[in-house]
């Protein structure tokens, strides 16, 4: 009991002396301590140290109260925050938490788990190790995935970056490179970074190997050589730079040599951004034809299938109540249309936005258009739009009416001048009402009245839609409900119509919304317009999710799904889709979706695909194929791995069948 209770003095002592020095303050416990507590201090058996939120055990241990050194030895234990390693020795520098660790192995954060003979920590975020394996497999034993290296360098939760690389798959060396590295790097050098390989049906195999070099403080450069096994090559440059804390950009350019053609591509991006109230871009893209769409190795859908490219520049200028934009659009189509599609270079706007009249219950706004239209087969004029309104609004108690109007004159270079009288008031209230043991139940009436006179049309053309105004007058209606219970919404119905004084149709379609969903994994939408005249169908799109179950048993995480769409205006539209989504076991899950064309009783698209995610890494196994209204069939058959911070890997396979 004497020697527990001079063991504890001794820990208090030490505390209190580390603290009136203004040290850091540390806590030390074991079965045995001995020396000075003012100079240096060692302990022996079942070793604790704590000091702010890190905690260091051991067998042994030592404390250098002057240099601030610690020495941990024997089945040694670090713990702070994420970081858990266990190791054979520990030196730890308090003042600098620099730190180095022998035989070390264990994570340094949910991302990053690492074993090595020795690590050098160098801060909180960056440590050095020498020969060891690195892996983002989260407490795998084994990991599905690992690098090893004689050294190499981790940003936590970021990056890597080693020399002789050895990339392995469940321990097992498959790929040896001089240097392999994440997506950032804390002190850019120059080297190799991570190769790709994968296979498409244009190409064959195919092997990708990128250089990065550094080019001073604020730019670098990515060159890349691809080589294709069935013939052909790619080349690529990637230039990044930093102008200034808000202005930066890059330049990208690519370039395909294949047997049948050659094809480029470049884009430009720069972004400029000095304060919250200023931002600005820039854009520029060009490609020589659309067949480098369909001759990249890439395995983005949306990019395989690019029709055009679009070139533009916006700078944004914000005050208190008012906000500036200049923008310039140029679509280039790569079917030759381009032509006959107007540009817009440059488009001004401005706008005021509401601000109180002195002495009046008015606010005042305003908004401006500038624009210069342009095509290439002919036809071009500029537009000056100018739009001043007056805004009324009045509340009382949960009624609400809001009252604009304005008068918009444009003036065209071909085409004269039109006016356009603008008069709208709209009106809601809320009722919110408390309904039995259901829940909470809210509705929101709207009525209004709108009407637009246009004067002096003359004969200008049609630029855009905001050129195509008709006169009206119509009054317009509807009604937003929704329902609530333990602060979740069960469901929204949200009705609209309205009726035109002036037009040949008076009473406007009405359009219902309803989305209902009781249980949190049971979802119905609803979108419906029907005619005015004798309430039939325009257009449906109706989608149901829902779980899924076999026998009465729930497979846990699965879900289905059903959506009609029905159109019956030009061009008429009559499908049903359906999908499930099926999980197997706890990594990997089965997908399917099936669209069914109704209207010619045909099978029109059909996707099969099998998902896996272990968190390092994922993959998708898929083929698709869709029918064409001649009867032939495009396939696609495609592999895709994706390795944490090492990017994508895959195999695509398209082709096309005859009927």
């Amino acid at each position: 009991m004497r020697r527990e209770l001079s063991i504890i003095l001794l820990i208090f002592c030490f505390y209190l002396a580390s603290a009136n020095a203004q040290e850091v303050p540390v806590r030390l416990s074991a079965e045995k301590l001995c020396g000075n507590i003012n100079k240096k201090v060692e302990a022996h058996g079942k070793v604790v140290v704590r000091f702010k939120d890190v905690v260091v055990k051991g067998d042994n241990a030592s404390y250098d109260r002057v240099s601030g050194i610690l020495r941990v030895w024997g089945n040694v234990e670090v713990v702070e925050g994420d970081v858990d390693l266990k190791c054979k020795s520990l030196i730890y520098d308090l003042k600098s938490k620099r730190a180095v660790l022998e035989r070390v192995s264990g994570k340094l954060s949910p991302t990053d788990y690492i074993r090595a003979d020795r690590i050098e920590r160098l801060s909180e975020k960056e440590w050095i190790a020498y020969d060891g394996e690195y892996t983002p497999c989260t407490g795998q034993v084994c990991p599905d995935w690992s690098i090893g290296a004689k050294k190499f360098r981790v940003l936590l939760g970021e990056s890597f970056a080693g020399r002789w690389v050895t990339f392995r798959i469940k321990e097992i060396p498959v790929l040896v490179t001089p240097v392999l590295t994440g997506p950032v790097v804390r002190g850019r050098k120059s080297g190799f970074l991570t190769p790709r390989i994968g296979y498409v049906s244009e190409g064959g195999f195919y092997y990708r190997q990128p250089f990065y070099l550094v080019l001073g403080r604020s730019a670098d450069l990515t060159l890349a050589y691809e080589k294709r096994f069935k013939g052909g090559n790619g080349k690529s440059a990637e230039f990044r730079y930093v102008l200034s804390p808000y202005s930066s950009g890059d330049i990208w350019v690519n370039k395909l040599d294949l047997p049948s053609e050659k094809s480029w591509k470049f884009t430009f991006n720069h972004s400029y951004r000095p304060s919250d109230y200023v931002y600005g871009t820039a854009h520029a893209e060009m490609v020589n034809s659309r067949s480098y769409y369909k001759a990249t190795t890439t395995f983005d859908v949306e990019e395989k299938t690019q029709v055009y490219t679009k070139s533009d520049a916006n700078l944004s200028k914000l005050w208190e109540h008012a906000v500036i934009n200049a923008n310039l659009v140029y679509l280039d189509y790569l079917d030759g249309s381009t032509d006959r599609v107007y540009q817009k270079l440059p488009d001004l706007q401005f706008y005021l936005m509401d601000v109180p009249v002195s002495r009046f219950p008015f606010t005042f706004n305003f908004s401006g258009d500038a624009t210069y239209f342009y095509r290439k087969a002919g036809g071009s004029s500029y537009r000056v739009s100018l739009e001043p309104g007056l805004r009324y609004v009045k509340a009382f108690r949960k009624f609400k009416s809001s009252t604009q109007v304005s008068y918009l004159v444009s003036d065209y270079e071909i085409g004269g001048t039109s006016r356009i009288f603008k008069f709208e008031n709209l009106n809601s209230f809320n009722v919110a009402e408390k309904v039995g043991r259901v829940g909470d139940f809210s509705v929101t009436p709207k009525f209004g009245f709108r009407v637009v006179d246009v004067m002096g049309l003359g004969n200008n053309v049609i630029f855009d839609l905001n050129d195509k105004v008709e006169s009206r007058r119509e009054a317009f209606w509807g009604a937003e409900t929704y329902l609530y219970a333990s602060g979740r919404q069960l469901g929204r119905l949200n009705v609209s119509g309205g009726y035109d004084f002036k037009g040949e149709d008076n009473w406007k379609d009405w359009r219902v919304q309803l989305s209902l969903t009781p249980v949190s994994n049971l979802t119905l939408q609803q979108d419906l317009k029907l005619s005015s005249d004798d309430g039939s169908l325009k257009i449906a799109n109706t989608y149901l999710g829902f779980p899924l179950e076999v026998d009465g048993y729930g497979l846990e995480g699965g879900r289905g799904w059903v959506d009609f769409y029905y159109q019956k205006e030009e061009p008429q539209v009559k499908y049903v889709r359906w999908g499930t989504n099926i999980p197997i076991g706890k990594y990997v899950s089965f997908s399917f979706q099936q669209r069914y064309d109704v209207k010619y009783s045909m099978d029109r698209e059909r996707d099969y695909a099998i998902n896996i995610n272990r968190g390092c890494w994922n993959g998708r196994i898929s083929y698709r194929w869709v029918k064409n209204y001649d009867g032939s069939i495009d396939y696609q058959v495609m592999f895709v791995v994706n390795l944490l911070k090492l990017g994508s890997y895959g195999y695509r396979f398209a082709g096309r069948k005859e009927d």
